[in-house]
């Protein structure tokens, strides 16, 4: 049996992370490096949430259907007849094989390819050849087809993201994503389409990403894409231009178009999402806890999905919306390779160092090579520029504690 946080880390390590970010200390290296405490993220903290598991882009028709692992659970994620997304235990119920082990398009239904169980798009057991001989399994009708069908899991979509809630006990997903709505000042998120998604692997923790939520590296790790201190700090008060924000599951980095300037290289012909008339626009990279960032600026959005694999191991899918004709337009080719060169690189490649997104890897495994020294546990933050990081690891400590 995996053993507590307090067993793991020891009561002095969370009551360090518990003080006011001035006097706290962070996480301790065998949070990012141990199996066991792996685990028992795996067994209590993503199944108590709604986990990002995959944009709705990925099965967009009727019949369309994707294995997944989440929280180490092998799960269906699926479009059925009327349009609907689904989710159930990719578990068959008589021998438990996995049914469906690659992605597919337009099926009617599902057979287990051990002993050729069928279920219905909803679920229900249809078939179970000679089970008892006869071509239907049952033709006594001694078995109640009913008490043996997939096992469900509770899901639901907010605009491109599909979530899951493994314990079912969660609040519902739309009080999850209230806080961002708020922060989002009505920003039509629905105008935005699909344009493209890939996954790219990292070799580091997954928390990783959580804790980069603030813009301290960006005049460093992201040289030369943020070349200015001048464009994250203001030299006057010496202040961020951008607060961080924590409300809920929801973290944020929200920059106050009135008073800071305009990022000195985000410009483009695309058209920008559409805010109600008289609201003021914002732009903000957004993280819903455990795993999705949700980052919207002028002219589009580019996402996150981490995907936890192992304790050094990651996935992240990243997807990117822009809005109405610009995803497909020829006419604004241009401002969308503009827009992937910012994020993914010339190169779109995770080993290159010239985009957003690979540059935050090459940091994050170099954290993760770090983290195996004894003297990586005395982590500090910075009151100014880092409470959503302290904010995130107390709320990774508020459901492993529960």
């Amino acid at each position: 049996m995996t053993r507590t946080v307090h067993e793991i880390l020891g009561d002095d390590v969370i009551a360090a992370v518990r003080k006011p970010i001035g006097e706290a200390r962070g996480l301790p290296a065998r949070a990012y490096t141990s199996e066991e405490f792996f685990q028992l993220e795996q067994e209590k903290y993503f199944p108590r949430t709604w986990m990002g598991a995959a944009f709705s882009c990925d099965i967009p028709n009727p019949g369309d259907a994707m294995p997944i692992m989440l929280a180490g659970l092998p799960l269906i994620l699926l479009r059925d007849e009327t349009g609907g997304v689904r989710a159930f235990h990719n578990v068959c119920r008589h021998r438990a094989a996995r049914m469906l082990e690659e992605p597919c398009t337009g099926i009617k239904q599902f057979q287990c390819p051990y002993h050729a169980w069928t279920y219905a798009l909803n679920g229900e057991l249809k078939v179970m050849p000679y089970f008892d001989g006869t071509p239907g399994g049952d033709e006594k009708g001694q078995y109640d087809k009913k008490q043996y069908g997939l096992v469900p899991v509770r899901c639901g979509v907010w605009h491109h993201w599909i979530f899951i809630n493994i314990d079912g006990n969660a609040p519902a997903l739309d009080e999850h994503m209230q806080p961002l709505l708020e922060l989002m000042n009505g920003a039509d998120v629905g105008a935005t389409k699909p344009v493209m998604t890939l996954d790219w692997e990292f070799k580091a923790n997954w928390k990783m990403l959580n804790d980069n939520w603030e813009n301290y590296h960006h005049m460093w790790a992201h040289y030369p894409i943020f070349s200015k201190v001048t464009d994250d700090l203001d030299m006057k008060t010496r202040e961020p231009w951008s607060k961080p924000i924590q409300k809920g599951a929801v973290m944020s980095i929200m920059r106050d178009s009135k008073t800071a300037p305009p990022y000195s290289n985000r410009q483009s012909d695309l058209p920008v999402i559409p805010f109600p008339e008289g609201a003021d626009r914002v732009t903000s990279p957004n993280l819903v806890l455990p795993n999705v960032e949700i980052s919207i600026v002028r002219d589009h959005i580019g996402s996150i999905i981490t995907d936890p694999l192992a304790p050094d191991r990651t996935i992240a899918r990243m997807g990117f919306f822009f809005v109405g004709d610009a995803a497909t337009d020829p006419k604004y080719e241009s401002g969308r390779q503009q827009n992937f060169d910012r994020w993914l690189g010339k190169s779109r490649s995770p080993a290159a160092r010239d985009g957003l997104r690979n540059q935050d890897f090459r940091i994050w495994e170099s954290q993760q090579i770090a983290r195996q020294s004894p003297v990586a546990d005395e982590v500090v933050f910075s009151p100014i520029w880092e409470p959503n990081v302290h904010y995130f690891q107390n709320h990774l400590l508020d459901l492993l504690e529960a």
